[in-house]
């Protein structure tokens, strides 16, 4: 086993469509071993059931509860650091994700051949846009026709941006410690930008490293699906934003800037924290 998946799961009834897509679809792959972090409305005997019904492996964690984006993935991160340290890669996939078969072998190659700690793959997003290329497409209406639209888009090129899903070689991930959560108590919100600035403080300042795509490999992402529906999602984001600059400060966040190319992003959040 290479590569193991992780998944903060939370189940609402108007979600059947999404889970049936994404777990059949990754179930088609060979490597589909996947780390859930339970966050409501299925019990793990439900889950499990379903689950076995794509023939997908799995480990459950967590009772239940809506800890947080960050925090269940790091329970995640830290059940594989600690029972699978031969793997070599850790991925984050969502709820509202479609899988071409294998659709991970590309980017894995990719960091075989790279210093590349990290990689995402091209996404179609659920109003037909191609990230990172900018190009829009009529969204097809069923799973296999979208499968091959995705492959259709397949070509040798790399491109500087950052999307999920992300593929993480699981050392580096680990050398960076993950999310830090005494700086996230929110239940969602710029955890991402955690992580990316681990991750340029780790490549050295002297490297400009950015997050890139690889276009070899395509995934759909209907992207924020469910994170909307949470209550009071506003502050959830505010508390994580605070601990963001908390975390990294006014230096971290010029450096985030140039991360995701965005200098409004630097200057709005300096008059936002500095007076």
């Amino acid at each position: 086993m290479r590569i193991i998946h992780t998944m903060p799961l939370i189940y609402h009834p108007s979600d059947l469509i999404m889970f049936e897509q994404c777990f059949e679809s990754l179930g088609e792959s060979d490597e589909k071993f996947v780390v859930i972090y339970n966050q409501g409305n299925l019990s793990k005997s439900t889950l499990e059931a379903k689950l076995a019904h794509y023939k997908i492996p799995n480990v459950i964690l967590g009772n239940g509860e809506n800890m947080g984006i960050a925090q269940a993935r790091q329970k995640c991160f830290e059940y594989i650091w600690d029972n699978f340290k031969e793997v070599d890669y850790i991925s984050e996939i969502h709820l509202d994700m479609v899988f071409p078969e294998n659709w991970y072998e590309s980017l894995t190659h990719f960091l075989d051949t790279t210093d590349e700690p990290m990689v995402s793959p091209g996404i179609l997003t659920s109003c037909g846009e191609l990230q990172p290329i900018g190009q829009f497409i009529v969204l097809p209406e069923y799973k296999e026709d979208m499968i091959s639209v995705l492959k259709s888009f397949s070509q040798e090129e790399v491109r500087e941006r950052f999307v999920h899903p992300v593929i993480h070689k699981a050392k580096a991930l680990k050398a960076i410690g993950g999310y830090d959560l005494q700086f996230f108590k929110g239940k969602q919100g710029y955890e991402d930008d955690s992580l990316l600035l681990g991750y340029f403080y780790y490549m050295g300042t002297r490297t400009n490293w950015r997050p890139k795509c690889y276009l070899k490999s395509w995934v759909y992402h209907a992207t924020m699906a469910q994170r909307m529906s949470v209550p009071d999602k506003h502050l959830d984001f505010q508390t994580n934003k605070e601990g963001l600059f908390l975390q990294y400060g006014a230096y971290g966040m010029k450096h985030l800037s140039h991360l995701h190319q965005n200098q409004a992003f630097f200057d709005n959040l300096l008059k936002e924290f500095i007076q």
